[in-house]
């Protein structure tokens, strides 16, 4: 069994955890990809609709990591893949269920109707923009350089297995430069700010924003150790049984932990802070597919707030979204072939 397997164990408890918790940091006003407006975000139907969704993704990831772990050391690589990919299917599909059940109601009762829908921005944001925290890059760099020293020290690989001896380093190098890039963009993206109290929630959002950032950037630097740490099994640097199969994994798995109580903590403070009320986001549904997946053209940003839980996804009505896609799918599978292309 390799890192790579327990990895596969890890984050299956994980992710159920993260899903089922997520309608409880998502913004009142945007309930499984819908928009609420505030007069209907305490409704009998979205307080039972979010309370159906938690626990049927609650049961799910219970029944999801007793399966897995019932088959630990008894299956394939790709078993605990296989039962994530069920895990995800299912939780879409109560995802799916739940946007369904409030777009029903949201149209027989017609919750928009006479609704004053309001767009708002703050050009401060453009005028004064949160500094980015790059000093909290300086730890993952750190432990980058550490692995590189480490792999020099630790002898050469053949001249055709450079890539194979360097892998952990091209590993960490490429997580760091793409966790970097995103959040960048997401630095540059709109905030989502509330119409009823535009300068307030714009504080709250600065203040969420500068909170995940530097728990993204512990979690990044936990997963470099990791890759340390599997590179150091690999080239047998402590001997051959010096490294535990699961040593590896375990700084990913408490990276990822500490990341998710941070991210629930910070969004708590978020959607719960409240704001005046007197008018309505404007109703875009239209633009987002399956309630998570946002495409506007006419929009030109290249990132917007994610309608489930905290975070930010692509506009892919926007041009750059695709080529922004392309380079993070691009640059693993060019890897990889140049790998097999030297025999590797």
């Amino acid at each position: 069994m390799t890192p790579a397997v327990v990895f596969g164990y890890a984050i299956v408890p994980l992710l159920g955890a993260a899903v089922t918790a997520g309608p409880a940091i998502t913004r009142p006003t945007v309930q499984f990809g819908v928009r609420v407006p505030p007069e209907y975000t305490g409704s009998p139907v979205v307080k039972q609709t979010r309370s159906a969704f938690i626990w049927r993704t609650a049961v799910i990831a219970v029944i999801a990591t007793a399966v897995t772990f019932a088959t630990w050391g008894h299956g394939s690589w790709w078993l605990a893949r296989v039962f994530l990919g069920c895990e995800l299917v299912a939780d879409l599909v109560c995802y799916q269920l739940a946007r369904r059940r409030l777009r029903a109601v949201k149209t027989s009762e017609a919750w928009f109707a006479g609704q004053r829908q309001t767009v708002v921005a703050d050009t401060s944001w453009r005028t004064d923009p949160l500094r980015f925290p790059l000093e909290w890059l300086a730890p993952a760099v750190a432990v980058i350089v550490a692995t590189v020293v480490v792999r020099a020290t630790a002898g050469h690989p053949p001249a055709r297995a450079v890539l194979a001896g360097y892998g952990a380093v091209v590993a960490q190098v490429w997580v760091t430069g793409l966790w970097t890039g995103l959040l960048l963009a997401v630095y540059r993206s709109r905030p989502e700010l509330d119409t009823a109290d535009p300068a307030r929630s714009l504080q709250r959002y600065r203040a969420l924003l500068g909170t995940i950032t530097r728990a993204a950037y512990v979690f990044l630097t936990l997963i470099d150790a990791g890759l340390l740490l599997a590179g150091l099994r690999q080239w047998r640097v402590l001997g051959p049984g010096g490294v535990p199969i699961w040593l590896p994994v375990l700084p990913f798995a408490a990276g990822l932990a500490f990341f998710l109580v941070v991210w629930f903590r910070a969004g708590r403070t978020w959607v719960t802070a409240g704001g005046r009320r007197g008018g309505a986001d404007r109703d875009d549904d239209r633009f987002w597919k399956g309630g998570l997946i946002y495409v506007n053209s006419g929009d030109p940003a290249l990132m917007v707030g994610a309608r489930f839980g905290i975070g930010w996804t692509l506009n892919f009505g926007n041009r750059a979204a695709w080529v922004l896609v392309v380079c993070i799918l691009g640059i693993p599978i060019g890897l990889i072939v140049l790998r097999f292309a030297a025999g590797l």
